[in-house]
């Protein structure tokens, strides 16, 4: 295994061997694309502005495949290649935690494989759409190599699990979701699957997953029951549908960051206490419920939905 970092470290060295102050400020914007709050501003953009369905189902596969990531890194405690172990001079970025596989890598292929399957340009091919995702995987991929954060074999890992969790969405995900039909099982399986999440939790980072898949099913549940909202917009076409959709979104965004550190600031200050990962796991939950009922429910009350 040494063997193979070393080589890992020396191919990232090679990389590096690019390096241009303009070329670094390229890969942290591409890799900042990879994110976690990148991935909950776009599923917030799909889920609010062009199908709610197709909004749950892209995040919670993402959570899931989240989920599996951290509770390997935590599992496995790979390193990266600046550790104080290899060579903290190829460092470009900060992280705290282990480096196999890279979440960046997995959670990147899971998000764009499944929004090219949706064909959502028609004047493009099947085979353009999944080119375009392929590419920007591959330079997600790289950016994380370049800025020192992964060995290659970490972004192949991510790629490989990526794969197998796509793998099961495409062969068993209409099975799931038909089984899930009716807002009340949809709710019990969420409760469930949070449940099993937070089984295993070596880190506050693991209440993430769990908290926003709860969070999608109680907010889901209310929304099908009592809001009815449908992210499409038939009885407006033109300017004025770019117009309502850009305010539902500003809105929704806004009162998003407005909760994340509202609530931030509120459980942070409550570290150290007894129930301090109860009240993380409650932050996350919230987030969900305004993301799949709290925002659809404002946007409805405004018109503009």
């Amino acid at each position: 295994m040494e063997a193979v970092l070393q080589w890992g470290l020396d191919f990232v060295r090679q990389i590096q061997t690019l390096t241009t102050p303009w070329l670094t400020v390229i890969m942290r914007a591409i890799t900042s694309t990879g994110s976690a709050a990148a991935c909950l501003i776009l599923i917030s953009f799909i889920y609010w502005c062009v199908d709610e369905k197709k909004g749950l189902r892209l995040a919670v596969v993402l959570l899931i495949s989240a989920w599996i990531n951290l509770a390997l890194k935590y599992l496995l405690d790979q390193p990266r290649p600046f550790f104080e172990a290899y060579d903290p001079s190829v460092g470009r970025t900060a992280v705290i935690m282990g480096g196999f596989p890279s979440a960046h890598a997995q959670n990147s292929l899971v998000i764009w494989i499944i929004i090219a399957s949706w064909k959502i340009v028609p004047r493009l091919s099947r085979a353009a759409h999944f080119g375009i995702a392929a590419l920007l995987c591959l330079l997600i991929g790289f950016s994380r190599i370049y800025l020192g954060a992964h060995f290659p074999t970490d972004v192949l890992g991510g790629w490989l699990l990526g794969g197998i969790i796509l793998a099961v969405y495409f062969l068993a995900g209409s099975r799931i979701e038909a089984l899930l039909k009716s807002p009340r099982a949809g709710l019990i399986a969420a409760a469930v699957l949070a449940f099993a999440m937070n089984m295993y939790r070596p880190s506050e980072y693991m209440l993430m997953p769990g908290g926003m898949i709860l969070g999608l099913g109680i907010g889901c549940f209310l929304c099908r029951r009592y809001v009815n909202f449908n992210a499409v917009l038939n009885d407006r076409t033109g300017t004025a549908k770019l117009i309502t959709l850009f305010v539902r979104y500003a809105l929704g965004i806004t009162a998003m960051a407005l909760l994340y550190a509202a609530t931030g600031k509120a459980v942070n200050g409550l570290r150290g206490s007894g129930n301090y990962h109860l009240y993380a796991f409650t932050r996350y939950v919230l987030l969900s419920i305004w993301l799949s009922a709290g925002a659809p429910w404002v946007f409805c009350k405004l018109r503009l939905a």
